[in-house]
């Protein structure tokens, strides 16, 4: 879970990652997001219906499967998978209910006159120039890392220790996934961002506004994209879309946005980059 900040009053609202393709964030003390947040939903509920017939198919086909064992281990298995199945249908229905609760309650006069700028954005504006930047990456991606890491060291363990055993289960050549899995998740994304870093410790600070957030399904997996405007020191209007990195940025937030004054379609938003500044809130 993690708290973002509405761009129109300024309260604090709890978003979900392992949902964020299904609920979209939504302020029930002003309404910001309402209409996103209802859309997305109601894309949602067709498929969600699907869940209970899946549920109840797999009790059947289970029971069948162990209608002659004694074991109660064997049941506890449908019962464990039709929980897992119930999570995301669980956390739509209370959305809806949020959601159906927030409209009816909900009191647009209590957005300020001006979008709401969060503090730690304020401070990032006031940062002299050069800038400081950092190549970080988010804790789960180093997790991951960590265990590619071990896992080798523990292999190398097993074979000096149980020769064996290792000989039938181990395979060297799966040692190869290690150095290939860094470079795809480190080594390239570090050259990918790292033309960035000027614009981040030089550019221009610009306050750009998210027009839209949409979550793209790429393969199995899933990414969020945002489309943000913001105006040059000249007035000129840029447009472009980034990967949201954090998961954080919806419509009508306000980012931040450095570009180059020579020419501001070069520019590059932080949660678009494994690139952090001391002062970032993204």
């Amino acid at each position: 879970m993690r708290t973002i900040l509405c761009p129109r009053c300024g309260a604090s609202i709890a978003t979900y990652r392992a949902f964020r393709s299904m609920i979209k964030p939504f302020c029930p003390r002003c309404g910001w997001n309402l209409r996103h947040a209802e859309a997305a939903i109601a894309r949602t509920s067709s498929p969600m219906m699907f869940i209970p017939i899946a549920i109840a198919a797999l009790a059947l086909l289970f029971v069948f499967a162990t209608a002659r064992t004694v074991s109660p281990i064997a049941m506890l298995v449908p019962l464990a998978v039709g929980a897992i199945l119930l999570i995301p249908f669980w956390s739509t229905y209370s959305a809806r209910k949020q959601l159906d609760a927030a409209k009816s309650s909900a009191n647009p006069a209590l957005a300020m006159a001006q979008p709401f700028v969060d503090p730690a954005l304020q401070r990032l504006q006031a940062l002299p120039r050069p800038r400081r930047v950092r190549f970080r990456f988010p804790a789960s991606l180093l997790v991951v890392l960590l265990f590619l890491f071990l896992l080798p060291i523990g292999v190398v363990y097993l074979m000096a220790h149980n020769p064996a055993a290792a000989r039938g289960h181990v395979n060297p050549s799966g040692f190869l996934a290690v150095p290939i899995i860094f470079v795809v998740l480190i080594v390239a994304p570090y050259f990918r961002d790292k033309k960035n870093a000027p614009l981040l410790r030089d550019g221009e600070l610009a306050l750009a506004r998210v027009t839209y957030q949409e979550t793209v399904q790429a393969g199995k997996s899933s990414y969020s994209r945002i489309a943000y405007e913001f105006r040059t020191t000249s007035g000129q209007l840029i447009q472009d879309r980034a990967k949201d990195l954090t998961y954080s940025v919806y419509e009508d937030m306000t980012i931040p946005a450095f570009y180059d004054p020579a020419n501001p379609s070069k520019n590059v938003t932080p949660c678009a980059t494994y690139l952090r500044l001391d002062e970032n809130p993204f």
